[in-house]
C-alpha cells in the first residue's frame, strides 16, 4: 500500500502538504477497522478522502458515500475514478453541512479540534468513526482534574458515548507523522448548542483558576471552591443553563 501511494502521488504530481495535514494511510488494517465499525447500507460522509483508500471499499458496503476532499488535485482524481455510490465534494469540511447517519475520516491534526466541535454542535449524524492524533482522541474521554480534560471533553461527554479504538504508529502513514494516532468511535446522543461551546471556550481559557471567579466573566455563576478544570461536564452544563 505504501508503494502504491507513493507511485500514485508521483503520477499526480502531488507532494504531501504538511500545512494541510496530509498523511496518507498505508496500513490496510486501518481500512479494515473503519469498515468493521461502519454499519452497512447507510449514507456515509467521509472527511478527507485523499486517494480513495477508504472511499472505494466503503462504497461497496454503503448506500452512498459523500467523499469530502479539500485538495482540488485529489478531489479531481477522486472524481475521475467514477466510483459507484460515491458523490465527491470538493471543499472544506469545516464549511459544509455534515448531515448523514455516519461520518468517518482521518482528520487532519491541524483542524481536528474545530471539526470535532462542529460535529458536537451541528449536523444530523448518529455515529462517527475517526482517526485522530492519539492525544486528541484520549482527550475526548479524559477525567475532570486531569491535564487532558477540557472543552472537547465536556462537549464529547454531553453529546456522545465515546469509545477508544486501536493505536497506530507513524509507519501506518505516508509521510510518517511525528505522533501516534488512535481511532475513536462516537455514538451521538444529542447536539450541544453552539453557544454552550463558546461558553466552554471562555471558561477553559482560565482552566486553572477558581470557577467562582471565572464563570461570572463568561456569563454564569458558581459558588464552590473548585477550579475550572475540576468541574464535571454536568456541572458546567447546569451552570450554563441557569445563567
Amino acid at each position: 500500500m505504501l508503494k502504491w501511494t507513493k507511485a500514485k502521488l508521483a503520477e499526480l504530481g502531488i507532494r504531501p502538504s504538511k500545512k494541510m495535514g496530509q498523511n496518507f494511510t498505508v496500513n490496510p488494517k486501518i481500512i479494515e477497522f473503519f469498515l468493521s465499525e461502519v454499519p452497512s447500507g447507510e449514507v456515509v460522509i467521509e472527511i478527507g478522502a485523499g486517494l480513495g483508500a477508504l472511499t472505494a471499499p466503503l462504497s461497496k458496503v454503503s448506500k452512498k458515500v459523500i467523499a469530502i476532499e479539500k485538495d482540488l488535485r485529489l478531489c479531481n482524481y477522486l472524481k475521475s475514478l467514477n466510483l459507484e455510490n460515491v458523490e465527491v465534494v470538493c471543499g472544506d469540511a469545516l464549511e459544509l453541512e455534515l448531515d448523514a447517519p455516519v461520518v468517518v475520516g482521518s482528520l487532519p491534526y491541524s483542524i481536528s479540534g474545530p471539526l470535532l466541535a462542529k460535529l458536537f454542535t451541528e449536523g444530523r449524524w448518529n455515529k462517527g468513526v475517526f482517526l485522530l492524533q492519539k492525544e486528541v482522541a484520549e482527550r475526548l474521554v479524559a477525567e475532570p482534574g486531569t491535564k487532558e480534560y477540557g472543552r472537547l471533553t465536556v462537549l464529547a461527554s454531553l453529546c456522545c458515548e465515546a469509545r477508544l479504538g486501536p493505536v497506530w504508529g507513524p509507519e501506518s502513514f505516508y509521510p510518517k507523522p511525528e505522533v501516534l494516532s488512535r481511532h475513536v468511535i462516537l455514538i451521538k446522543k444529542r447536539s450541544v448548542p453552539k453557544e454552550f461551546s463558546e461558553f466552554l471556550a471562555c471558561v477553559f481559557s482560565q482552566r486553572n483558576k477558581k470557577a467562582r471567579k471565572v464563570l461570572p466573566s463568561c456569563g454564569a455563576r458558581w459558588e464552590g471552591e473548585e477550579r475550572v478544570r475540576e468541574l464535571p461536564p454536568e456541572s458546567l452544563w447546569e451552570a450554563w443553563e441557569e445563567r
